[in-house]
């Protein structure tokens, strides 16, 4: 059986597969069947997560090509994606920096035009993203509202990358 050490205790513990709540990302992603170093020493459980880059990019891909209206929390994830400050990113989509605030904390939500904006720039500001760029162009005309807000969890494959809410 496959070891590791805690980076909390430093016991040397068994890695075991399972699931996983990727809070770290602010949204509701279950990572499905990946490795994981399970402590029960200190109790922390973290996970192995082969490519990093490779999963922030699924993610943010699967929140700008579902078919909703963004929410406050998927705002917020993909300015963090693309590195940026709360008032990088007004700078970069021309609106208030107060603005970015209101939508990533609830009480309003952006319009159809900010939302579509929001998705491009995240698409043309990420190379890896913007292979997909005419499939998002014919996507983003079928946005629409989908009622209260979701409680659906974003499930992935970290090893092949493929997502799928559920």
């Amino acid at each position: 059986m496959k070891k590791e050490t805690c980076h909390d205790c430093g016991k040397e513990v068994n890695v075991i597969v399972g699931n996983y709540q990727f809070k770290e990302v602010g949204l509701p992603v279950v990572l499905m069947g990946i490795e994981l170093v399970r402590c029960d020493n200190c109790g922390t459980t973290e996970p192995i997560i082969p490519n990093l880059n490779g999963l922030m990019d699924a993610i943010a891909y699967a929140v700008i090509s579902d078919k909703c209206k963004l929410d406050g929390a998927e705002i917020r994830f993909l300015r963090k994606y693309l590195g940026m400050s709360a008032a990088e990113f007004s700078q970069l989509i021309h609106v208030d920096p107060a603005t970015i605030s209101r939508w990533e904390n609830g009480p309003q939500n952006p319009g159809p035009q900010a939302d579509s904006l929001i998705r491009l720039t995240v698409l043309n500001n990420t190379p890896t993203l913007r292979l997909n760029i005419e499939e998002m162009m014919t996507m983003i005309a079928t946005i629409q509202h989908c009622g209260p807000p979701r409680k659906r969890q974003l499930r992935i494959n970290p090893k092949t990358l493929k997502c799928q809410y559920a």
